[in-house]
């Protein structure tokens, strides 16, 4: 089996114009933000489905996904709108003031990224994944406009 870094980049990059649609925006500003909740995504579920997860991405987005990944025995416990926001936020770093400067902004990226991983994670995982999130969390995920 050969190694096809094109195809690699294809992948990942297809992934990231699903979600800069989502987030309507450019794929810089939209990668920092899929980054972020796919790393507070990966904290806030159990190890082992955090992997299920992993498992699931294109091979250039699992290594920004499982970049910095502790296991930990039981996930972050967040259970407010607030506290999800803030933890988003966390991984994010310094451009947090850019991409999430208000709680509503934040709340939008995160619906739009659930959105696009709805999109594109198989229905199984996606439900897998929404069932996991505290009830808080799952109502800061707008309906889908059509």
């Amino acid at each position: 089996m050969s190694l096809n870094f094109d195809d690699y980049q294809r992948d990942a990059n297809n992934w990231l114009k699903t979600v800069a649609r989502h987030l309507v925006m450019e794929r810089e500003q939209a990668g920092r933000i899929f980054r972020a909740v796919l790393h507070a995504l990966r904290d806030r579920i159990p190890a082992e489905e955090a992997v299920h997860l992993g498992s699931q991405l294109p091979i250039i987005w699992k290594g920004i996904y499982f970049d910095g990944f502790k296991i930990r025995p039981v996930p972050i416990n967040i259970r407010t709108r607030q506290e999800w926001l803030d933890f988003i936020r966390t991984y994010n770093n310094r451009a947090n003031v850019i991409d999430f400067p208000s709680d509503d902004e934040a709340q939008k990226a995160f619906s739009a990224v659930m959105h696009a991983l709805r999109e594109l994670l198989t229905e199984g995982q996606y439900n897998q994944l929404h069932h996991m999130l505290h009830d808080s969390i799952k109502e800061l995920i707008e309906p889908q406009s059509v």
